[in-house]
C-alpha cells in the first residue's frame, strides 16, 4: 500500500546571487512494508527530498501526497508530530535523559501516563537489540551504534507507519552501519513499516528493497 507520494516536485533555493534548483520534476512512491534508499552525492536533492516528505516545507511545484492527501492541505505540524517519525545522522538524543527516558518523550507528549510510557519504552529498547543494560544509561555511556538503536526505538514510540532516515549510519563504522540498516530492513519487513533511507553510500543498495538515485536534482532511475 502507497503510504507517500511524490508528484512532479520541483524545489528550488533562492539568495541574492543565484536560484538553485534542488529538485525537478521528481515523482516516485513509497508503500508500507519495504525499505528504500535514496542515493546520491551531496547536493544531490536527496535530502531536500526528504525535507518536503516530512512536512518541513512544501514543493514550489508539484505536492507530496500522504495517504492520498496533499501536505498543501494538511496541518503540518500536526503532520510532523503525529504521522512521520525522522532518524538523524546525529542521533539527537537528549543527554541529559537515560536512553529509557528519551524513548518515553514523544509517548508522554501525546498523554501517554509514564508508567505505561516506561513499559513501552523497554519493549522498544529490546525490539532494536538492547537490553537492562541500556535502560538507564545516558546517550554519552553508549557507544555510537548503541545510540542510533535508541533513535530508532524512539522513532517507533511515535506509533506511525512512516519513517525517514537522514544519513543514520554517517557516523557510525562500516559493520555497525550495516547493522543498523538490516535492523530498518527488518522493521519495514516484519513490521510493515515505510522506511526511506537517505544515504550517500552506495552500498546500502543490496540490502533495501528500493533504491532512488539523485543526481542534480533529477531522479535517474529506480530498482
Amino acid at each position: 500500500m502507497c503510504i507517500i507520494r511524490l508528484d512532479s516536485v520541483q524545489y528550488s533555493y533562492v539568495n541574492r546571487y543565484q536560484t538553485v534548483e534542488a529538485l525537478e520534476n521528481v515523482s516516485c512512491s513509497f508503500e508500507q512494508g519495504k525499505i528504500y534508499a535514496i542515493i546520491g552525492k551531496s547536493g544531490s536533492g536527496k535530502s531536500t527530498m526528504l525535507s518536503l516528505m516530512a512536512g518541513l516545507d512544501l514543493p514550489k511545484q508539484g505536492d507530496v501526497y500522504f495517504r492520498g492527501q496533499s501536505t498543501r492541505d494538511l496541518d503540518l505540524d500536526q503532520y510532523r508530530r503525529d504521522q512521520v517519525a525522522i532518524i538523524y545522522q546525529s542521533f539527537r538524543l537528549f543527554p541529559l535523559l537515560t536512553a529509557a527516558e528519551n524513548v518515553m518523550y514523544p509517548m508522554e507528549l501525546h498523554g501517554i501516563k509514564p508508567r505505561v510510557a516506561k513499559a513501552r519504552a523497554q519493549d522498544y529498547i529490546r525490539s532494536v537489540n538492547l537490553g537492562e543494560t541500556e535502560f538507564n544509561r545516558f546517550p554519552s555511556m553508549l557507544s555510537g551504534g548503541e545510540q542510533q538503536r535508541i533513535a530508532i526505538a524512539r522513532a517507533l514510540a511515535m506509533d506511525t507507519d512512516l519513517i525517514l532516515a537522514d544519513e543514520p549510519t554517517g557516523n557510525l563504522d562500516t559493520a555497525t552501519a550495516r547493522n543498523i540498516i538490516e535492523l530498518l530492513a527488518d522493521l519495514a519487513h516484519d513490521q510493515n513499516y515505510c522506511i526511506a533511507v537517505v544515504t550517500h553510500d552506495r552500498e546500502i543498495m543490496d540490502m533495501v528493497d528500493v533504491t532512488y538515485q539523485m543526481r542534480d536534482g533529477v531522479l535517474l532511475q529506480d530498482e
